[in-house]
């Protein structure tokens, strides 16, 4: 079977992130580069051996070899390349959030399913063999339940201004806390509510660039988040989270000793914590998540399967974001309808 040939438009954060899993992948081989910043194509196209690049998207859609094309533009433009895409035949794999607009999204699904193209989205965590671990020790009850599932990062942000724009990108409310609503759901099921106190703290941003959120899910269990990017540039970020639940906790990054032998390559673990004092480590294996989840999409367009993550999980992400955001702007709990 010939290689599947793929289209990377945008080559500015995450592009080169894809450009290096696709070349990981033996089932395809990217065929254009696209950005608007020609040095930008130019380093892609000589680092990835890739043989044509572009400025402009619409005329690569133009070309019928392309079978593949991944959006890694700003959020406020994918819905214009998905559809465009769509219609031009080709299957669309976009970036995390899928839009800024539920209408946006649901045209984005719509363009697809009358295509009959593939659709899939950037839910990279989905892939994260720790994030896995947790996801499973939760099926197992490990910890009792309800549980409450703590979040944070912090850091200074995105290098460029779009994401801090409350129309363009959204913030890390939209940008970055979406993998976790996506992810609460795949593991704890649907959200029912949320509360968010969230503040802009940097003199240029018209988003939300700190704050903190509740989830509240149909099953009981919660999920509470804080993320900022309003550290200042140069500052050292954290990121931490860990599962509370009645009969213990599920902790990252503990300074227990491991009783596994951990291949730090390969391995990684997780620990339980329990009431009697009991520590277990669980061992996980390391993924390469981006390379998995564009390795999936590429096996479901090769096998005619519908992808794990497609537009109906971005369209439900997004419906929690923009919650999010309205109760960050009213100080009021919102339901999910």
């Amino acid at each position: 079977m010939p290689k599947l040939k793929v289209a990377i438009v945008g080559y500015g954060q995450i592009g080169p992130v894809h450009a290096q899993a696709y070349s990981n992948i033996e089932d395809v081989e990217i065929a254009c580069i696209v950005d608007l910043d020609e040095e930008r194509a130019k380093k892609a196209q000589q680092d990835y051996n890739i043989p044509r690049r572009l400025t402009s998207y619409d005329e690569m859609l133009k070309m019928d070899d392309i079978d593949i094309v991944s959006v890694c533009i700003p959020t406020y433009l994918h819905a214009d390349l998905t559809i465009k895409a769509a219609k031009a035949g080709k299957h669309v794999f976009c970036e995390k959030p899928m839009a800024m607009k539920l209408e946006d999204a649901d045209a984005m699904i719509e363009a697809c399913d009358k295509a009959g193209v593939k659709l899939g989205l950037g839910f990279c965590r989905r892939f994260d063999g720790e994030w896995l671990k947790l996801r499973e020790l939760v099926q197992q009850n490990a910890v009792g339940k309800p549980m409450v599932w703590r979040h944070m990062t912090a850091g200074e942000g995105a290098p460029t201004p779009w994401f801090f724009d409350k129309d363009l990108g959204g913030g890390p409310f939209m940008d970055g806390a979406v993998h976790n609503y996506d992810f609460g759901r795949y593991m704890f099921g649907e959200v029912k509510e949320v509360k968010a106190d969230l503040h802009r703290l940097r003199s240029n941003t018209t988003a939300f660039d700190t704050g903190t959120v509740i989830l509240y899910f149909e099953s009981g269990n919660k999920s509470v988040l804080h993320w900022s990017w309003g550290l200042p540039r140069g500052s050292h970020g954290c990121y931490m989270h860990d599962i509370i639940g009645p009969e213990g906790a599920i902790l990252f990054n503990n300074p227990a000793k491991d009783p596994l032998v951990v291949d730090d390559e390969k391995h990684g673990a997780l620990y339980i914590s329990k009431a009697n004092r009991e520590v277990i480590a669980v061992q996980y294996e390391k993924t390469r998540m981006y390379e998995e989840e564009l390795r999936h999409f590429v096996n479901c367009i090769i096998q005619d399967k519908k992808p794990a993550v497609g537009g109906e999980e971005g369209f439900e992400a997004l419906k929690i974001a923009l919650a999010v955001l309205k109760a960050g702007e009213t100080g009021e709990v919102v339901k999910i309808s």
